[in-house]
């Protein structure tokens, strides 16, 4: 309950502040640590399996123009809980690893997490080349790395 109050506060003082905000690139510092305060609710959340709850706050964060160098983090996240909640949504999973990648084309958990979703979707190709992504990007002893190899040799079609 304590998180749920503190959520929705958050919430209403995000929303009031980015309506009071002339400048739509240029994040304050209060700005900037109110959207890491929700992404880390967002990965609590995550962390606790509560795939649903990340995805919802995650989906309101995503609406804010300001999100600055959060923005990649945050799609990355929302493609994560699409693709994990109690009624995953692939394409709407692939989508927000699409848009991360877009912001930052180096951001190694988006290839990662892009890689498992072709592998759910049964594209062993596609997985194999964000491997190769990110052997390039972080090398072979990077935990995404090794966890998306993981994912690929486990995987059961």
């Amino acid at each position: 309950m304590k998180n749920l109050i503190i959520l929705i506060l958050s919430f209403i003082s995000l929303n009031a502040l980015a309506a009071a905000t002339s400048s739509k690139t240029d994040v304050s510092s209060d700005r900037a640590e109110q959207i890491n305060n929700l992404y880390e609710i967002a990965e609590k959340h995550i962390y606790n399996n509560n795939y649903d709850k990340s995805l919802k706050l995650l989906k309101n964060l995503a609406k804010n123009d300001d999100l600055g160098s959060k923005k990649a983090d945050i799609y990355n996240l929302l493609g994560f809980s699409y693709r994990k909640s109690s009624n995953p949504d692939l394409d709407k999973s692939y989508e927000a690893y699409i848009i991360a990648l877009e912001y930052d084309p180096n951001h190694a958990g988006a290839h990662e997490y892009l890689g498992e979703l072709y592998m759910m979707r049964g594209d062993k190709d596609k997985a194999m080349m964000m491997l190769g992504k990110l052997e390039n990007l972080v090398g072979k002893n990077a935990m995404e790395y090794k966890d998306l190899l993981k994912a690929i040799n486990s995987y059961q079609s």
